[in-house]
């Protein structure tokens, strides 16, 4: 048994229950780090890291005293209590009918992100499994303990907030627990007789041990391999984001309760609808409220429509009817901002923020009306609207995830210093973006906070990276925002029709205000934006793709409808656009204004950004797998060999008695794989004769006996000795 082996186990004499532990703690950790994401998401996770750690320290106390019949009890009223705790502190008064039908949707791939109070979800939740896991663990019952973290890590997988690399992490931590519990098991019950070929220990538990890290290995390893297999890369398989990008529309309108951030994307030419409409609104879909830093959800669950008549904006509006036909098979129902009233054939629902979804999918010759009421606010009343906004508003949409770095709100503060109110700030921000960040359908999607890399590292995205981080930005300044998806106005074909293409799809920002109600802003710049969408649609009829026109488009008669960046005002109010009152100095006169990309100092923000650093669960990973293989190697002879073939051919210089030595040595080895091995007995004089060395060899064999019985050796000696060495070792 090699050194270091020996130095690890004299100091870690209990190792295969120690390596249990650590990996039940594993294990365990994949649903602890899942559940303090979804804290984090919603507020600070400082409570439920608490209550894990009474959880913890409460197992760790009870193990040694109560039976396992008396754990199982405590943990079920754990459990109990969690459940009545979360119904009792619900906002509202939810029927055993609806609690079951959330439930089932939860294990049915709904995420836990869309439960208005998944914070309370996650903290009634979290004791029980982590005192059952780690009680059982202490117990060495290493299976049940598996068995309970396992079920609480299948249960996120269901309901997707476990990620790939989280679920694998799961994985390898079971299979550990399972190979070292055996182990500690056994070592427990038994000594294990020493192996006569070793220097006394017991090789076979060590054997088993390097045994469990090659399967550990393979675990990590296989997947791993088989993710780059070019028929499986980009399925949920496959650990890489390589495939090509999807369509912004598929990325918008199609992403349902929750909406990923994605890289790379591009336009689709085909024609989705027609509308005809008294003038050319920005055609909303869907809306998210939550955060959580990588992409957005949509909390709360749709409501049966039934044909009444919904409530519209706070303050003044005016009546706007819209008419849409069907030209490809889509799953929305597109209509202006705020839509009060539907009609039409196909069942339509009403989502948590007042939007209307039909119940399937709508085909194509489907038609349906909107009746919408836009809102009418002067500039004046929206700078005047205040911040005293109602309570349910401040909780939906002023989260923002624990982990957001500071400098988002400082960046933010510094930007908008001469905004006096809410409505000025929304525009310097809005501004701020467009005039400072290019248009690009090409971007590296980043690891971490989508919004502080792109306000920090980022110089260029799409719509959804604009918003995204106009939204953040706003609610770092308690501003009440949300991120909306929909489509832009499309081509118009007629005095009041338009033609609206996949590539019109967009997002945008909402932001709320007193006694007025949401207000869009658009911080995209519009110009590259057209200029894509168009490029695009040119190809498309060059190379005759299908279904991108109608009877109607291509004509002269009315050219693209523009959109420039709608500012959030009246048509009665013309000159709204420059009344921007307390609008800031343009960002590149303002010596205060931060640096950013492309400007001096921006690299001081951004420090490594261009580094991609594995995450924790990653490196966890990493240091498992290169465990395992190393355990491989070493069972296969691998290791050996390769530090043999890095002994013989280097040699570290130490002090010449030991360097003459070393250079015999080196000697040796390489004539023993070359002719024969020296037998036990056998001198090195009569070695040599045997196998016929040449006179290099017999002179360093005499440099080598002068330094063992003449006494001292000089460095001259033990030069030569190296020298000699060097040249036999060359020739192998």
């Amino acid at each position: 048994m090699n050194g270091p082996t020996v130095w690890l186990r004299d100091r870690l004499p209990d190792e295969p229950r120690l390596f249990a532990l650590l990996s039940v703690a594993l294990v365990l950790g994949a649903p602890l780090r899942t559940m303090y994401h979804l804290t984090d998401v919603v507020g600070s996770p400082t409570l439920f890291l608490v209550l894990v750690a009474l959880a913890l320290a409460g197992a760790t106390l009870i193990a040694r005293v109560l039976r396992p019949g008396f754990a199982i009890a405590i943990g079920a009223v754990l459990f109990t209590a969690g459940i009545a705790w979360y119904v009792t502190n619900l906002s509202t008064d939810p029927e055993l009918a609806a609690l079951v039908r959330d439930t089932i949707a939860l294990v049915t791939g709904r995420s836990l992100l869309q439960i208005a109070n998944v914070r309370l979800w996650v903290l009634s939740f979290a004791p029980a499994p982590v005192f059952l896991t780690w009680y059982f663990a202490l117990r060495r019952w290493y299976v049940t303990a598996t068995v309970s973290a396992g079920t609480t890590l299948a249960f996120f997988v269901l309901t997707t907030d476990a990620g790939l690399v989280t679920t694998l992490l799961g994985v390898v931590g079971a299979v550990a627990t399972l190979g070292f519990g055996n182990l500690d098991v056994i070592d427990e019950g038994t000594e294990p007789a020493p192996d006569p070929d070793t220097d006394g220990s017991a090789d076979g538990i060590d054997a088993s041990r390097r045994a469990v890290l090659e399967q550990l290995a393979a675990v990590i390893i296989v997947p791993s391999v088989v993710s780059t297999i070019p028929s499986v890369t980009g399925s949920s398989l496959s650990f890489t984001d390589d495939t090509d990008g999807p369509t912004i529309e598929t990325s918008l309108i199609n992403a349902d309760e929750t909406l990923s951030v994605q890289g790379d994307i591009s336009l689709t030419p085909t024609v989705r609808f027609t509308v005809e409409s008294d003038e050319p609104r920005y055609w909303r879909v869907a809306a998210y409220d939550r955060y959580t830093g990588d992409g957005w959800v949509r909390t709360g669950s749709a409501r049966s429509y039934g044909g009444r008549r919904l409530s519209g904006p706070d303050g003044d509006s005016r009546t706007l009817r819209q008419s849409f036909e069907v030209e490809s098979a889509i799953a929305t129902a597109p209509g202006a901002w705020k839509a009060v009233r539907y009609r039409g054939d196909p069942d339509f629902e009403v989502t948590a923020h007042d939007g209307f979804q039909p119940a399937g999918e709508l085909s194509v010759g489907d038609s349906y009306e909107v009746t919408s009421e836009v809102l009418l606010a002067t500039p004046q009343q929206l700078r005047d609207a205040g911040t005293d906004y109602p309570d349910q508003v401040r909780q939906r949409y002023l989260q923002l995830p624990d982990s957001t770095p500071d400098r988002v709100r400082e960046r933010t503060t510094t930007l908008t210093s001469n905004a006096e109110n809410p409505y000025e700030t929304a525009l310097v921000v809005e501004q701020w973006l467009e005039n400072n960040r290019e248009y690009s359908l090409e971007v590296d999607r980043p690891d971490r906070n989508v919004a502080d890399r792109f306000l920090f590292e980022m110089d260029r995205g799409y719509c959804v990276y604009f918003a995204t981080t106009m939204v953040v930005m706003l609610r770092t300044q308690g501003i009440p925002a949300r991120l909306t998806v929909g489509y832009t106005p499309g081509e118009r074909v007629d005095e009041e029709r338009w033609v609206v293409r996949g590539l019109n799809s967009h997002a945008w920002v909402e932001v709320y205000f007193p006694e007025q109600g949401w207000v869009r802003f658009d911080p995209t710049p519009t110009g590259p934006r057209e200029q894509a969408e168009q490029s695009e649609l040119e190809d498309a009829r060059s190379a005759a793709v299908p279904n991108v026109d109608t009877g109607q488009t291509g004509s002269q008669g009315f050219s693209s409808t523009p959109t420039p960046t709608p500012p959030p005002l009246t048509e009665t109010d013309t000159n709204a656009t420059t009344d921007t009152g307390a609008t800031p100095t343009p960002l590149q006169n303002n010596p205060d204004t931060p640096s950013g990309p492309g400007n001096p100092g921006a690299a001081a923000d951004g420090i490594g950004s261009d580094i991609d650093l594995p995450s924790r669960e990653e490196a966890t990973l990493g240091v498992v797998a290169l465990l395992g293989v190393a355990a491989g190697a070493r069972r296969s002879g691998l290791s050996e060999r390769l530090y043999r073939a890095v002994w013989v051919r280097y040699q570290r210089r130490v002090d010449p008695e030991t360097d003459v030595e070393r250079a015999f040595q080196r000697v040796l080895y390489v004539l023993g794989r070359r002719n024969r091995q020296r037998r036990d007995g056998e001198t090195v004089r009569a070695y040599l004769d045997a196998i016929d060395a040449d006179q290099r060899v017999r002179r360093l064999a005499q440099l080598r006996e002068r330094a063992r019985y003449g006494g001292r050796v000089d460095e001259a000696t033990a030069d030569t000795a190296v020298e000699l060495a060097d040249e036999v070792v060359s020739e192998q």
